[in-house]
């Protein structure tokens, strides 16, 4: 079957967007990856440092996990054309995670009440993944193919 232009040209604009956006994710981790080493040789050099560096180091680390995680996220919705309530869920998990660890890492006495809304809401997120991924829906075929002949015998009759 052959494909309309302007069926070719999404197709041609969509590839390239994909890989544009892939590049750019890239590229920023690469940058952040830069930042990081840039502030470890600024600590090296004025050693012992300051002694709040794991805690800066740690929370760059983790703001890589989040930029990567968003952009995961991000192109799986323009290549699916939907979005999946698992890839989301996974951020917000991460990102829930990152700010605990954040937290625990700023040296300051964390509230019991923080600890555990921070604790409820992964649990939650934890189980909203878990019946995401059990009793995920499948996306429904349009009208048109349901229609359509599944083997090339049912085509013929």
């Amino acid at each position: 079957m052959k494909r309309s232009l302007p069926d070719v040209f999404f197709v041609n604009v969509n590839r390239v967007f994909f890989f544009l956006m892939k590049l750019l994710m890239w590229f920023v981790i690469a940058l952040e990856l830069l930042k990081i080493g840039s502030f470890i040789l600024q600590a090296l050099q004025n050693f012992p440092g300051t002694p709040d560096f794991t805690y800066r180091l740690v929370v760059k680390l983790l703001n890589i996990l989040i930029i990567y995680e968003i952009f995961v996220t991000l192109t799986s919705a323009f290549e699916l054309q939907r979005i999946k309530l698992t890839y989301v869920v996974d951020t917000a998990i991460v990102f829930f995670i990152r700010e605990l660890i954040v937290l625990t890492f700023s040296n300051k006495e964390i509230p019991t009440q923080s600890a555990l809304t921070f604790g409820g809401i992964i649990l939650a997120l934890g189980l909203l993944r878990l019946i995401t991924i059990r009793f995920s829906l499948q996306p429904s075929l349009p009208a048109e193919e349901k229609k359509k002949p599944h083997s090339y015998e049912q085509h013929k009759k």
